[in-house]
C-alpha cells in the first residue's frame, strides 16, 4: 500500500495542486459574472456550458492520449487551462466567456482522465480500492480549499484570476516530471443507454438527479449566497462545507449501503437531501453556511450510491460500459441542472434555488418509490461499495475494480 502511493505521490500532488486553482476559478466565475450584473439565466449558461465542454472531453481527449501520450497531453492541457483563465480578465463578454467555460470544461475533463487513467495503470489490484479513497479525499479537500481561497483578496481584483491561473500551469510540473510510467492509452468512451437502462432504473434516476443538483450547486451557489446578502467569507465557507459533508458521508453511507438494499439507502438519502434543502432555506443567515453541510453529505453521496446500485446487477465484464453510461447521464443532469435553476431563479428569486434542489429531490424520491413497488431487487448485493466523485470523468469508473475483468 505504502509503495504504491510512493510510485503515485507526484501525480497526487499535481491533482492537490490542479484542483486547488481550479476550484477557485469554478467558485470565481459565477461571482464575477453577478458582479458584472449580468443574470441569473447567464450565469446558468456558463454552468452548462462548462458541462458540455466535460461531456465532450471524455470523447475527445483519449485520442489526443493515444497520439502523443499522457505527459504531453497533461503538459498541454494544462497550458490552455492556465491561458482559459488567464483569458477571464481580458473582456466582459458573455459569447467570449461562454467559449472560455466550454474550452475549460474540455480541459479539466482531460485532465482527470489523464490522472486517473494513470493513476489505475500504476496502482495493483489489491490495494485500488485504498488508493482510490485517497484519492478521492483528495479531489474533495483541494476543491474546498479552492472555495475558501475566494478570502485572499476582493472577487473584483485579478489576482483571484492569476492566482487560480498559477495554481493550474505549476500542477504541471510534479507530473511531468513524474518516474511513473505512462500507460499506453486511455479506452474511448462507449456505452449503450439501453444497457444503463435495463441494468437499473434506479441507478439512472439517482444519476441524473445527482448532475441535476451538483450542476446546479457549483454553478450557481455562489449566486445564491451573494443575492441572499452573505458576504464573501461567508460564501467560500458555505461552498467548502458543502463539499466537505459529501467527503464526511461518502464513505460511511456506502458502507451502510452495503448491508441493505441500495435503492431504499438513495430514496432516504434523497428525503434526507430535501429536507436539508427546506433548511438551507429556512435557517437564519449565520446558519446557512452549516445547513449546507448536511446538505453535501446528503447530496453528494448520491452518484457513488448509485454506481454501486447498478454494479449489483450486471457482470463485472459490463461494469466499464454500465459506469460510462452513468456518468454520461450524470453529465447530462449537469448540463440541464443549472439552466433549469437559472430559469427558477430569474422567474420567482434567488431564495427559490433550494425549493427547486427539494423539488428535484422529491421527484427523485416519488419515482424511486414507483419502481421500488414495481421490481423487487434482482439480487442480493455481491459488490463492495467504491468511492467516486462526481467531479471525475471515465478514468474513475476504470480505477474501480469492478471494471477489471475476473
Amino acid at each position: 500500500m505504502i509503495s504504491s502511493i510512493q510510485r503515485v505521490s507526484t501525480l497526487l500532488f499535481g491533482v492537490a495542486v490542479l484542483l486547488t486553482g481550479h476550484g477557485l476559478q469554478l467558485a470565481l466565475v459565477p461571482l464575477r459574472a453577478e458582479s458584472m450584473g449580468w443574470s441569473s439565466l447567464a450565469v446558468g449558461m456558463l454552468g452548462s456550458v462548462y458541462f458540455c465542454g466535460f461531456l465532450a472531453g471524455c470523447f475527445l481527449i483519449p485520442k489526443m492520449v493515444g497520439r502523443v501520450g499522457h505527459i504531453r497531453t497533461f503538459a498541454a492541457l494544462t497550458a490552455l487551462m492556465t491561458s482559459i483563465v488567464l483569458s477571464l480578465a481580458l473582456f466582459d463578454d458573455l459569447f467570449f466567456w461562454l467559449i472560455l467555460r466550454l474550452l475549460t470544461g474540455i480541459a479539466i475533463s482531460g485532465l482527470y482522465l489523464v490522472i486517473e487513467s494513470w493513476l489505475n495503470d500504476q496502482t495493483e489490484n489489491n490495494v485500488r480500492g485504498s488508493v482510490l479513497a485517497i484519492y478521492t479525499a483528495i479531489v474533495l479537500i483541494a476543491l474546498a480549499i479552492g472555495q475558501l481561497l475566494l478570502n485572499a483578496v476582493p472577487i473584483s481584483d485579478d489576482r483571484l484570476i492569476i492566482i487560480a491561473a498559477l495554481l493550474i500551469g505549476l500542477a504541471a510540473i510534479p507530473v511531468c516530471v513524474t518516474s511513473a510510467a505512462q500507460p499506453p492509452q486511455i479506452p474511448t468512451a462507449a456505452f449503450s443507454p439501453f444497457l444503463v437502462l435495463r441494468t437499473s432504473r434506479v441507478a439512472v434516476i439517482g444519476a441524473l438527479v445527482s448532475g441535476l443538483l451538483t450542476g446546479s450547486f457549483y454553478s450557481l451557489g455562489p449566486v445564491f449566497g451573494l443575492n441572499i446578502g452573505m458576504d464573501i467569507s461567508g460564501i467560500s465557507i458555505m461552498m467548502a462545507l458543502g463539499i466537505a459533508g459529501g467527503a464526511i458521508s461518502q464513505f460511511p453511507l456506502g458502507k451502510f449501503s452495503d448491508k441493505k438494499d441500495r435503492r431504499i439507502v438513495i430514496l432516504y438519502v434523497m428525503l434526507a437531501g430535501a429536507v436539508s434543502s427546506g433548511l438551507v432555506w429556512t435557517v437564519s443567515l449565520v446558519f446557512i453556511p452549516y445547513a449546507m453541510l448536511f446538505f453535501g453529505a446528503c447530496v453528494m453521496p448520491i452518484y457513488a450510491l448509485s454506481l454501486a446500485h447498478a454494479s449489483d446487477n450486471i457482470k463485472t465484464e459490463s461494469f466499464l460500459e454500465v459506469g460510462t453510461g452513468l456518468l454520461m447521464t450524470n453529465a447530462v443532469g449537469s448540463i440541464i441542472g443549472p439552466l433549469l435553476a437559472a430559469l427558477v431563479m430569474q422567474q420567482f428569486g434567488t431564495n427559490l434555488f433550494f425549493i427547486f434542489n427539494a423539488a428535484i429531490l422529491l421527484i427523485g424520491v416519488l419515482s424511486i418509490v414507483i419502481l421500488i413497488r414495481l421490481r423487487k431487487p434482482r439480487r442480493e448485493h455481491f459488490t463492495k461499495f467504491e468511492l467516486a466523485t462526481t467531479a471525475s470523468a471515465q478514468g474513475m469508473i476504470q480505477m474501480d475494480p469492478r471494471s477489471e475483468s475476473e
